[in-house]
């Protein structure tokens, strides 16, 4: 049996329903090699970490595939697996460790400061203090580098431990064209296929099928529904209640609200319809391909909702320039923008700036004729071809990998 280190982003609670399908993921993965890979599940900080409250009330009850441990007290045992795999999110950008990963690390009180913080997320994210033989055996998938610039590099503590990393890994997969791009300059290979899927992508029908389901996700109207999920990234604007009406006008499919995230109230786009119940992460996951139609400013929401062959119309606004460490980078509205251009899916993007009512008369026609026409199904069949050509590659890596 061989056994495999699987490093993912902190999940605390299973709160982020996104991030819970890119874990899974693997697992699904893992299941379609057989029984050879055992798979050691590591994190930052445990999903029940305290002092937040405990698991999801929408996972009770799954089989969940995890049984996570502590990457940070217990780096040095990923020298006892065959392989390690970085799976998925911002794990190596140079931001995510500034930000979001230190700013928690101090809040839980597990450092003193911010140079505490980032030598330990060197040891444990950049496997700093790891020995090369162990890079040599190390994957990542799905992640990405997309904000990275030259002054990152030019760091002298992240510098050479990110170009370590990425150069002496054995494969490296990222789930952006412009990361793939930074990706073959720092490997000094430009034929390489660095352009990974999201890992989220590489679910497929069944896969999921874990999750237990409510009555909530089994009943919608005749000619289906539009699922919205919006105000969690992106501020709304005063214009897009009345063209979401629109598009559900045009379509003749109501609006409801899908909570995608735990505890998050339905925003005021019409006075959406909630459904009654209380939906697991199956229901939430098992809706979408059943939706005409999805809405939403919430980056795996577009991902899992495009993964399931529904079309979605993704809110984004222009990027903000960062000005203080609170200001995540991971949350910047880019990474939306690059998934649908990535795909030709850019029709579907919906920019908060462009407030020109007759920009979004012009914008719903195109929506509604791609979505009835065809065009919707195309960028979800070219996503598809593309995440199903990126896991196969990713299999047989391991495979080799693994002897």
């Amino acid at each position: 049996m061989a056994r495999v280190a699987v490093i993912t982003a902190p999940n605390i609670g299973y709160r982020n329903t996104g991030m819970l399908t890119v874990d899974l993921a693997f697992e699904a993965m893992r299941r379609r090699t057989g029984d050879g890979v055992e798979a050691s599940w590591y994190t930052l900080h445990l999903p029940q970490t305290v002092p937040l409250r405990g698991l999801r009330e929408g996972v009770r009850g799954a089989e969940l595939p995890f049984r996570f441990r502590s990457l940070i007290d217990e780096v040095d045992t990923l020298r006892e697996h065959d392989a390690v795999v970085f799976w998925g999110d911002f794990l190596h950008a140079r931001h995510y460790l500034d930000q979001d990963a230190s700013n928690r690390l101090l809040d839980y009180g597990l450092v003193k400061d911010r140079d505490a913080a980032r030598s330990l997320l060197g040891r444990t994210l950049l496997l700093a203090d790891q020995p090369d033989e162990l890079l040599d055996r190390t994957l990542s998938y799905g992640g990405t580098i997309l904000h990275n610039t030259q002054s990152d590099y030019e760091d002298k503590e992240y510098g050479p431990s990110f170009t370590r990393l990425m150069t002496r890994s054995h494969r490296v997969w990222v789930r952006d064209p412009l990361s793939a791009a930074k990706l073959g300059h720092l490997r000094g290979d430009r034929t390489t296929d660095h352009f990974g899927s999201d890992a989220a992508l590489l679910n497929r029908p069944g896969d999921l099928d874990c999750l237990p389901v409510t009555p909530w996700s089994q009943d919608l109207p005749d000619g289906g529904a539009i699922g919205v999920f919006l105000g969690a990234r992106t501020r709304i604007p005063a214009w897009l209640p009345g063209f979401c009406q629109g598009l559900a006008e045009r379509l003749g499919a109501p609006l409801e609200w899908i909570p995608w995230f735990d505890g998050e109230a339905p925003c005021q786009v019409g006075h959406l319809p909630v459904r009654p119940g209380s939906p697991t992460v199956g229901d939430l996951l098992g809706v979408l391909p059943r939706y005409r139609l999805v809405i939403t400013d919430t980056y795996h929401l577009c991902v899992n909702a495009w993964g399931a062959g529904t079309p979605v119309v993704c809110v984004g606004a222009p990027a903000p320039v960062p000005t203080t460490d609170r200001d995540y980078l991971t949350l910047s509205d880019v990474k939306k923008h690059v998934l649908h251009m990535a795909y030709d899916a850019a029709d579907f993007y919906l920019p908060t700036a462009d407030d020109s009512p007759e920009g979004h008369e012009r914008r719903a026609e195109r929506i509604v004729r791609l979505v009835e026409g065809g065009g919707a199904a195309a960028v979800a069949e070219r996503i598809r071809e593309h995440a199903d050509h990126s896991a196969d590659s990713f299999t047989r890596t391991l495979a080799s990998l693994l002897g």
